[in-house]
């Protein structure tokens, strides 16, 4: 069941009478269950008076009934981290409060039915390392020697991590709570929640002014929804939807099996079941095709179970006896059938909503409430108190999703199924969900499509990947893998081009998008950014604004273009992106009308919504005299980029596009091919180019326009896969893996992008710091001349000690080899140097192999930025090489 957190410090009577309180809280929050306790726990723990509010008792709901796993094994950096803080937080709760959590450390097993899930735990036990988790790889005998009972012709292989094992929720739930009382904290059962109460401040910005409960109204300015299966519900208390969607999860207990004591816990991805050991027990569970989805959860479902439906969990019970044969022979001897609450990409949802001020979020756990309770509480707690988490929380944080998104229920429940359907699937770096397809497409979305377009989707909208050359393979409506009566689509094309994604190895596809790469570097591409962020910043106090929102200096001339960071209070680099200081035009979407001086923003699209949340969450809290208008839907962009992109455009455009008369970095309103356009030289590929911003009526027209006269110069489409090979291999960063919001500009390498003089700015302090202090990780790139493919999460060797992991892996096709970027720390703690970077023997374990590598300090392509100004006087690398 839900409960309620009030935050604050403490100023008044501890009476739990009723809750009839005139006090100002510091915060209010909503969840039960491990997500409510972790957090209660982890801001009493901060010297934060916290109370707790349960609607029936603590446990109630999702967290009573589950598995209470603890499996840390995942590929994800973020999600190892959470998995583990948890682990952490549980080994040492009995020594703190005296209360035993239930923990038992059996350790779990990961097994292999397949080659390429076993090469998927190698890439995992790869990254566990530098964590400082322990892991080892297991042949099938080996596997049988820890869990005899299992049948190991079924498997490849395993992975096996001593550490994992298995909590008691209730007995969990209860040392938080008890630690967190003798911190002072309250906890109130039995007190529902009616009404939550939203204000305005004198910004405009909407913000919670309290909570109305059964046992009384609170005044507070913050609340977070930790209500599990209930979390929809809480969060239409406050107006607002959120993407998540409640199932029915089971599992079943076995008769007693006295030889499973003392046996791992078994994770069979590729069965899509697990095995839990309780006591001299087995419970096994599974995610399957055709869960059962529960519109809306009951008010009274507290410690109560649904009917366990055996036509949907026979396919578990069959795996299962595969797997363990005397699984069948022993019997069930109960059943467990619950709700859970699923999100649309199968990753919680925390953080505070960028719609309502003072609204948090900790739900949507995915089955995984108790396992990553402990890392997001702890999160959270910080989040609260200090604004921001101290670890780059953005993979689960809300303001991932969009307002089409949160908005669109269709959307939410194709995808909150194929999250459950596909929680055990293996994600290739280069995958793409079938379900919530063509939510937004902008304007050239026909035209591409027709020329090749294999689509990706990012931030609702559908981009191109990368193009076929033979021919278009439409995205089909969502079939639901064939469940709930649906019929499987017939059409395979599109499934079939993800299949050759589907690897560690190089894509089947990896020919196809180098020929892209090595057209944008040779002769001239065109490449559709329309789903990028772009906005308007105006008003009175514009240029007050964005003195103290962006590092960079942007009191510049009119029509240059700046690249800046955004940056938090401790110096972490929220986004980046492009500001050109802009006047009053013509009226377009391109040049709109306003008065004095205004901001035009441009940013990356896969982040767009973070950015748009960060500027206004600032804007709104030192409540600068100026709006925010979003035209990211409203304007279109196309950027033709390469040596011939000049030669290709002048014809068509109303001005020079000489050096002396249109520099890099310069924009301008021009006429193209008879339309109003606004042309930024600027490059994201580190080429000569130009991005051109057209109002959404010219779009079709000029793209015809561009194609048209692209054919004399061998104009060819190229798409994000692409973009990011040609980036990496120039040295550009991309939000969200290069740079992160735990990453300060002085380590990102992007000290340049901070002003030293000019006044303060948000996170200025934090840089300078970093620059006059030094700093304990850089960033860096990495090549290596073994042709295997980089995906990132490889770790990083310097003489024979781990030093790092890779964010990001591409294959640099002007290069000849596959490229990195990472960070790269001391393991002695000591402050980085250039020294300790430039020497010592490196190398990058890739799924268990070493392989030599070099390092960069700055990429190795074009160092000397010649290609930006149209210079071209030198061969591509490959080229070179290829003639030796």
């Amino acid at each position: 069941m839900y409960d309620l957190f009030l935050y604050h410090f403490y100023c008044g009577s501890t009476s739990t009478s009723n809750l009839d309180y005139d006090i100002y809280f510091f915060h209010v929050s909503t969840g039960g269950g491990s997500a409510g306790c972790n957090t209660l726990y982890q801001l009493a723990k901060r010297g934060v008076k916290a109370v707790l509010l349960e609607r029936a008792k603590v446990t109630a709901g999702e967290t009573w009934h589950s598995s209470g796993l603890i499996l840390q094994m995942r590929l994800s950096d973020l999600e190892i981290k959470m998995r583990s803080s948890t682990r952490s937080l549980i080994g040492g709760l009995h020594k703190e409060t005296g209360i035993d959590p239930g923990w038992h450390n059996n350790g779990g097993l990961y097994v292999a039915r397949s080659k390429v899930r076993l090469d998927e735990y190698k890439r995992v036990n790869t990254l566990a390392k530098n964590f400082g988790i322990e892991t080892q790889l297991l042949d099938p005998e080996e596997t049988k020697k820890l869990f005899p009972l299992l049948d190991s012709s079924m498997i490849k292989g395993a992975l096996y991590c001593p550490s994992d094992g298995v909590v008691d929720p209730t007995k969990f739930c209860k040392a938080l709570t008890t630690a967190a009382l003798k911190q002072g904290a309250m906890v109130f059962e039995d007190c529902s929640v009616d009404r939550i109460l939203v204000g305005t401040n004198h910004f405009g910005v909407k913000m919670i002014e309290g909570i109305v409960t059964s046992k009384g109204v609170i005044r507070t300015k913050c609340i977070v929804n930790s209500a599990g299966a209930w979390a929809s519900q809480v969060a239409n208390l406050a107006g607002l939807r959120v993407p998540v969607l409640a199932l029915k999860h089971s599992y079943v207990v076995s008769n007693k099996m006295p030889s499973v004591v003392g046996l791992p816990n078994i994770k069979d991805s590729d069965g899509r079941i697990y095995f839990r050991v309780k006591g001299e027990s087995l419970c096994m569970g599974g995610f399957e095709y055709n869960p059962i989805m529960v519109e809306k959860m009951p008010e009274d479902h507290a410690f109560t179970l649904f009917e366990l439906d055996w036509k949907v969990f026979e396919s578990h019970m069959q795996q299962a006896m595969e797997m363990v044969p005397s699984f069948e022979t022993a019997g069930v001897e109960t059943t467990v059938c619950g709700s859970e609450c699923f999100t649309p990409d199968l990753k919680p949802l925390v953080g505070e909503d960028p719609r309502l001020r003072g609204f948090f979020h900790n739900c949507g756990f995915n089955a995984g409430g108790v396992v990553l309770g402990g890392g997001c509480g702890e999160q959270l707690a910080q989040w609260i108190i200090d604004g921001r988490p101290a670890v780059h929380m953005y993979p689960f944080d809300i303001r991932r999703f969009t307002p089409e998104q949160m908005e669109n229920k269709t959307w939410c429940k194709e995808r909150c199924h194929e999250s459950y359907v596909n929680n055990y699937k293996i994600y290739f770096p280069h995958d793409e969900p079938l379900a919530g397809r063509n939510l937004k497409q902008d304007p050239f979305h026909e035209e591409l499509l027709v020329a090749g377009a294999v689509f990706e989707e990012e931030q609702a909208y559908e981009r191109p990947g990368w193009f076929n050359p033979q021919g278009y393979a439409p995205i089909p409506p969502y079939d639901w893998y064939g469940a709930y009566g649906f019929t499987r689509n017939m059409d395979k094309r599109y499934l079939n081009l993800l299949k050759g994604d589907r690897t560690f190895g190089f894509s089947k596809h990896h020919l196809a998008i180098g020929s892209e790469c090595l057209a944008c570097r040779e002769e001239v591409v065109l490449m559709d950014f329309s789903y990028f962020c772009k906005l308007y910043m105006v008003g009175p106090e514009t240029q007050k604004a964005a003195d103290w929102l962006f590092s960079a200096d942007t009191d510049v001339p009119i029509g240059k273009a700046v690249y800046s960071c955004l940056l938090n209070k401790r110096g972490g680099i929220e986004a980046d992106l492009l500001v050109t200081p802009i006047t009053s035009g013509s009226g377009t979407q391109a040049d709109p009308i306003f008065k004095g001086l205004g901001m035009f923003i441009v940013a990356g699209g896969a982040s767009a919504s973070q950015t748009r949340a960060h500027i206004k969450s600032v804007l709104g809290e030192e409540g600068f005299e100026v709006d925010i208008f979003d035209f990211s839907a409203k304007v279109g962009l196309l950027a033709v980029q390469g040596p011939a992109s000049r030669e290709m455009l002048q014809p068509l455009v109303d001005c020079d596009l000489s050096d002396e008369l249109f520099p890099y970095s310069t924009s301008k309103i021009i006429r193209l091919g008879g339309h109003q356009v606004r042309a930024m030289r600027t490059s994201f590929v580190g080429e000569l180019g130009w991005e051109i911003h057209i109002p959404w009526h010219s779009c079709l027209p000029v793209y015809l326009a561009l194609w048209e006269q692209g054919k004399k110069f061998g104009l060819r489409h190229a798409g994000y896969r692409a973009l990011y090979s040609l980036c990496s291999e120039k040295g550009y960063r991309l939000w969200n893996s290069d740079v992160r919001s735990d990453d300060n500009p002085i380590e990102a390498g992007l000290g340049f992008s901070c002003r030293r003089d000019g006044g303060a700015y948000l996170g200025k302090e934090a840089v300078e710091m970093a620059r006059q202090e030094g700093i304990k990780k850089r960033h860096v790139f990495l090549t290596i001349a073994d042709q295997v493919p980089l995906h990132g999460l490889e770790t990083i060797w310097r003489d024979d000690r781990i030093v790092g992991y890779l964010r990001r892996g591409e294959y640099g096709f002007s290069l000849g080899c596959a490229i990195g970027q990472g960070y790269v720390q001391d393991p002695d703690g000591k402050l980085i140097t250039d020294e300790f970077l430039t020497t010592g023997k490196y190398e990058i374990e890739v799924m268990g192999v070493r392989h030599s590598a070099k390092l960069h300090l700055k990429s190795p392509f074009d160092p000397h930025n010649k290609r930006l100004h149209g210079i071209y006087d030198e061969p591509l690398p490959v080229r070179e090489a290829f003639a030796q």
